[in-house]
């Protein structure tokens, strides 16, 4: 077998190479062996695998030296110089096939094993920002984040902590301070909200400041179209409150008209009735009759300040429509019953605050149809389709209570779009009275 000693100096140059990569590796093994405190005995092979290594090296590298000056190898390069050339390149495959199964291990276990990498390397991944330092400002561990966070408002990474809060809460930062209290909060140039909370923890003794600057972007946007809904709903309270008022208004302006009709037209009917006793001859006069209808013409004079409860329920359901932009668009006729009426202008009313406050719709549709003995009424809007299933709550709830009272049954659909149906049945009305 030919001696390693007596290869040419390019295949000895070869597994030199060869040898100074197997080092590298077995190196690096080693490192991270003791870094990631593998078991013992894994440590010890590993030291073991980079000192072959590294005596492999020196043996070719001697044998190179002294092949190149013209003198005898001795000692470890005179051993290396005498084993077969098969033999050196057998123990580099080992040591090769050695390393390979050591980095299979590391990988494996860098996927398995927490270390201080990997925790620096989940805070990395998150999209917030966090700091810890000490309290001379000294940064312990920065996450990327942080640092892309102090780029864009100072123009440097974060270097001193301690520093960069000062400059932070003291409005030095390129950025659209929202709010100092009770936490900090700004905009920066990319439209991104960021809310900085400082902390002070005790770790083993020792006092860590934490500094966590999270991403309120989304939730400052749904805050202010919360705010905008709300100042919204409250201009349509103020417009419900007007429509009441105006609807009691125009009922009293109502009652009175009526009332004052009414007395013109017994005054009229009185001083026709006296023009013609005037007329008649004395013996055809009846001053009886006469006084009767003047003691009931000033019966009428003096109650004049208490009309008579006259209202049309459908003109009143008209006007609160437009006062609230809504048109109600009636298909079929009312009924005339005064409870059937009563239990249909009482959905239309729960519709209607439906369709302005939650569909925000300006159309209300009702169809009116009577089949047998059953009144069916089905009531729409052209508003947004309900998000989800319809909690009766509130108006819907006593509308079903009402409907059941008198042997009726109600329904409401929300897909694909709002639907109120109700069947009342005709004739039998005892329960919605007792139930007043």
């Amino acid at each position: 077998m030919t001696p390693y000693g007596t290869l040419s100096s390019a295949a000895q140059g070869v597994f030199g190479v060869l040898a100074l990569l197997l080092m590298a590796a077995a190196v690096y093994v080693l490192v991270a062996a003791c870094t990631l405190r593998l078991r013992r005995l894994l440590r010890v092979g590993a030291a073991f695998l980079a000192a072959v290594s590294v005596l492999l090296l020196q043996g070719i590298g001697d044998v190179a030296c002294c092949a190149k000056e013209g003198i005898t190898p001795l000692l470890f390069a005179g051993v290396t110089a005498r084993l077969p050339a098969v033999a050196i390149a057998l123990l580099l495959a080992l040591l090769a096939a050695a390393e390979a199964v050591f980095l299979w291990r590391l990988k494996k276990t860098r996927t398995t094993t927490l270390t201080p990498m990997s925790a620096k390397e989940s805070l990395d991944a998150l999209p917030d920002g966090i700091c810890f330092f000490t309290a001379d400002g000294q940064p312990l561990l920065v996450n990327t984040q942080m640092n892309r966070i102090c780029a864009e408002l100072f123009g440097a990474e974060l270097l001193n902590a301690a520093d960069f809060c000062r400059r932070l809460y003291g409005g030095a930062g390129n950025a659209a301070y929202l709010r100092t209290e009770p936490t900090l909060r700004i905009r920066t140039k990319d439209a991104k909200v960021w809310e900085f909370r400082l902390r002070t923890l005790t770790v083993r003794n020792t006092e860590v400041r934490e500094l966590v600057a999270c991403d309120v972007t989304t939730l400052c946007r749904l805050s202010g179209e919360l705010d905008a809904r709300n100042r919204s709903l409250k201009l349509l309270n103020e417009r419900l409150r007007r429509y009441g008022s105006e609807v009691e208004k125009s009922t009293m302006e109502h009652e009175l008209q009526a009332a004052k009709i009414r007395v013109h037209d017994n005054v009229g009917r009185s001083l026709l009735a006296l023009r013609a006793y005037l007329e008649q001859p004395p013996s055809e006069r009846d001053r009886e009759a006469l006084l009767l209808l003047w003691r009931h013409t000033a019966a009428v004079l003096r109650n004049e300040a208490e009309p008579e409860k006259q209202r049309s329920d459908w003109a009143l359901l008209q006007k609160a429509a437009q006062s609230v932009d809504v048109q109600i668009e009636k298909e079929g006729a009312l009924p005339e019953a005064q409870r059937e009426r009563a239990v249909i202008l009482t959905a239309l009313h729960e519709c209607l605050t439906n369709t302005v406050k939650h569909a925000k719709g300006n159309r209300l549709y009702i169809t009116l149809r009577t089949e047998g003995n059953v009144l069916t009424a089905e009531l729409r809007n052209n508003g947004a389709p309900p998000r989800g299933e319809i909690q009766e709550t509130g108006g819907l709830k006593n509308l079903r209570r009402a409907v059941e009272k008198v042997g009726g049954s109600m329904t409401v659909e929300a897909c694909p779009a709002f639907l109120l149906r109700l069947a009342l049945p005709k004739g039998e009305w005892e329960a919605w009275e007792n139930g007043k």
